[in-house]
């Protein structure tokens, strides 16, 4: 029987992946640093494993997961998030001597993880990309101020980065957005203040706001960048309001954005799954890319559901080197991530919007009380309980601030 080791329990991707394989009868080990999450309590985990956090002890964590592999009998190592991928893949040779990993090279997993390299490359074949330009310093930044229109985001290079061996995540928040060069100055000052002595120089992007809707162009490559599967979404809701994850979603088709986020994976040399965000003007037709996700993204089960399975097509792909053609998917399929992700657009909306907008959001929060949800399965109901729990820790890690109400830790 096939054996695949999941990292991440607690997230969604992870638990679509875990629920993916095991109804294909694949023994699924389920890893995680907590021990009581949604994806240790999926009926499709064959067994659990605690690992030691990658955000408090990234090398702690890197060699405890190899010493694993290496006394354990896998097939393939699928890392979820960030946290144990860039950690998994800086040491990929030494994981590849026991078990098969699911990613790129470390090289090229940070064309997609660094986004001044995202740009760089988008900007070589012709993807198009709002006005981007890297902060130096204050000084700098002083003599750029008057070449963006406003509003501008300042945006750091990558979403997590290690300092001291402790994980800090940083997010795109309200308080990165700039409407007139003083905003800017003053915003950028006061980011480099919080952050002094945290963050390495030369970590922020100043980009241009871009108007429009969030759309999300899924992608499996194989070792060649030849395309193997695409999917896409039109994101409905995101938490923050200002520009997240995605809450609520529909499955769409848009053949422009199909080709750049081909044409720009293939420039990256990419293997195994990504998803590129773009974001469309949909009166004028223009887009303009946002970033790329090296890894599994939090909407996969709308994917799966809608009828690309990518867990698997990922699995035979790279275990048993077999290929088919994926002959399409359903359009217009809506799912939610109701718990706490929805619910949180909805208090984001409600304190964000005055008057009639409040009625509005509300509206759109209950118009739509049964629709598929990531975690919540009649099929396999206790993982959902292992979300409530996740829901309670975050917030008590908001409570004691280790993070903000939008998921950045600053505690490395």
């Amino acid at each position: 029987m096939p054996r695949v080791i999941v990292t991440d329990a607690s997230e969604r991707a992870a638990l679509a992946v875990i629920r993916s394989l095991g109804k294909r009868g694949m023994e699924v080990v389920a890893a995680d640093s907590t021990s009581f999450n949604a994806g240790f309590l999926s009926k499709y985990c064959s067994c659990r494993m605690i690992y030691p956090s990658p955000q408090e002890n990234k090398k702690k964590f890197s060699d405890s997961m190899l010493h694993l592999v290496k006394n354990e009998d896998f097939d393939l190592l699928i890392p979820i998030t960030d946290f144990t991928m860039i950690p998994i893949l800086e040491r990929r040779e030494d994981f590849e001597d026991y078990v098969k990993v699911a990613g790129p090279s470390y090289q090229v997993a940070m064309k997609a993880y660094d986004k001044l390299q995202t740009v760089s490359i988008a900007k070589r074949c012709g993807v198009p990309y709002p006005k981007t330009l890297l902060i130096n310093d204050e000084k700098t930044l002083k003599e750029m101020v008057d070449e963006f229109n406003y509003p501008v985001v300042i945006k750091p290079r990558m979403k997590v980065f290690w300092k001291n061996g402790k994980a800090i995540m940083m997010k795109v928040t309200p308080t990165n957005y700039a409407y007139n060069k003083e905003d800017l100055l003053s915003k950028y000052k006061n980011l480099m203040s919080k952050l002094k002595g945290i963050v390495p120089s030369e970590f922020f992007l100043v980009q241009e706001y871009v108007q429009g809707v969030g759309y999300g162009v899924e992608v499996l490559m194989d070792d060649s960048s030849n395309l193997v599967a695409l999917f896409m979404h039109k994101r409905l809701h995101e938490y923050p309001v200002t520009g997240g994850a995605s809450t609520l979603r529909v499955s769409v088709w848009n053949r422009r954005l199909a080709e750049y986020s081909i044409k720009l994976l293939r420039e990256m040399n990419w293997q195994g799954v990504a998803m590129v965000e773009f974001k469309l003007d949909e009166k004028n037709g223009g887009a303009s890319l946002m970033e790329v996700n090296g890894r599994f993204w939090g909407s996969l089960p709308l994917a799966i559901n809608a009828g690309v399975d990518f867990p698997y097509l990922l699995y035979k792909m790279i275990v048993e080197k077999d290929m088919f053609a994926v002959k399409g998917y359903k359009l217009g399929f809506t799912e939610r991530w109701l718990i706490p992700g929805d619910l949180l657009w909805l208090f984001d909306s409600l304190f964000r919007s005055h008057g009639n907008s409040k009625f509005v959001a509300l509206k759109q929060f209950l118009s739509a009380p049964l629709l598929p949800d990531d975690v919540i399965s009649v099929d396999d109901f206790m993982p959902t309980m292992g979300a409530f729990v996740d829901v309670l820790r975050y917030f008590i890690e908001v409570s004691q601030r280790e993070r903000t109400i939008y998921g950045e830790t600053l505690t490395g």
